[in-house]
């Protein structure tokens, strides 16, 4: 349900959570994402909260929420990366085993993380 009490509530578990844990909410960075909520409420209360208004899905941690891990598409950020991280090692000195090495950590580790929270298409 849509209220400012419900916004307050927010904040005031976001200031409880800095004052329990020592750390600091970064409002600047943070982003508010709505489901079944008009634009116009979302940008207001962004705009009371200092932080900007997302749309899903969106990245988090290199993982894509808020989509199907069942499309193909889902995937195409990881894929990216993959490519990303590979195509910077073309320019480099580095002997074969280097590369098998640089390869198999690539290779492994990235979509081992994804796969740890979804469920690839076949």
């Amino acid at each position: 349900v849509k209220s400012w009490a419900n916004v307050c509530a927010l904040r005031v578990v976001l200031v409880l959570f800095e004052s329990m844990s020592g750390l600091k909410v970064n409002f600047n960075k943070s982003m508010l994402v709505g489901v079944n909520i008009p634009d116009s409420w979302l940008h207001e209360v962004a705009s009371a909260l200092c932080c900007k208004v997302g749309k899903v899905p969106f990245l988090y941690l290199g993982l894509p929420i808020g989509g199907d891990p069942r499309r193909l598409s889902f995937w195409e950020p990881v894929l990216a990366r993959l490519k990303n991280k590979l195509s910077g090692w073309k320019s480099r000195f580095l002997s074969f085993g280097g590369r098998m090495i640089l390869l198999k950590s690539v290779l492994t580790s990235l979509p081992v993380y994804a796969l740890s929270f979804f469920k690839a298409p076949s």
